[in-house]
Order: C-alpha cells, then sequence, then structure tokens
C-alpha cells in the first residue's frame, strides 16, 4: 500500500511540475510576449522538424540572447532577448516540450474524404 501511495504522489509531482514550466513561460506570452503559436510557427518555418525546433528553443532558454533567438530583427529590437529569464535545462526541456505538443500542426490538419 505504501508503495502506491508513494507512487502515486510522485507521479503527481511530475505532473505540477510540468504545469510549473509552462505556467512561468505563459505569464508573459499571453500578454506582452509573442504567443506561443507565433513562436512555434517561426520555428517550424526554420528547422522544419520537431527534434531541432526542441533543440533550439531549449538552447535559446537556458541562454538567452539575440544571436541565438530565431525571431526577426524587429521581434529582436521590441522583445529584447537579453531581457528573457534563462532557466535551467531540465525546465526548458519540459516546458518546450509542452509548447511543441500544444501547437504542433499535424494533429490540426484536416484531410477531407474523396468521393468514390
Amino acid at each position: 500500500m505504501g508503495k502506491v501511495v508513494l507512487i502515486f504522489l510522485l507521479g503527481f509531482r511530475c505532473i505540477a511540475a510540468e504545469g510549473d514550466a509552462m505556467k512561468t513561460c505563459a505569464g508573459c506570452h499571453e500578454t506582452t510576449a509573442p504567443p506561443f503559436s507565433l513562436v512555434y510557427r517561426r520555428y517550424l518555418m526554420l528547422y522544419s522538424s520537431k527534434a531541432h525546433i526542441e533543440k533550439r528553443m531549449v538552447d535559446f532558454l537556458t541562454a538567452p540572447s539575440k544571436k541565438r533567438s530565431s525571431m526577426p530583427e524587429g521581434m529582436k529590437i521590441r522583445f529584447n532577448p537579453q531581457k528573457h529569464p534563462s532557466y535551467d535545462p531540465i525546465e526548458a526541456k519540459q516546458a518546450v516540450g509542452m509548447i511543441v505538443q500544444q501547437e504542433d500542426i499535424i494533429p490540426k490538419i484536416v484531410v477531407p474524404k474523396l468521393a468514390d
């Protein structure tokens, strides 16, 4: 019984930690910073594979700078990347994983069935 409770508590802690990583980012990206959808589309246009997108986003989040930012120059001027908070790699990977899952366009594609 004790093992079951321990496993349940650890699982709940992991779920809560993932939510915290996303909440940290959403605070600004829902109000002043560009929305996640625009950021993800930009990365998708530049890098096209999920693995490369995730790597580049995590690289930026762990050490934000204009050089690491994939945003166009106008956005770099408006939303100065040096002011972006840096995150530890584990928290950055969790947040990026959730953003990629949330904004992924593949599940949103609707293919109509052709009439026979």
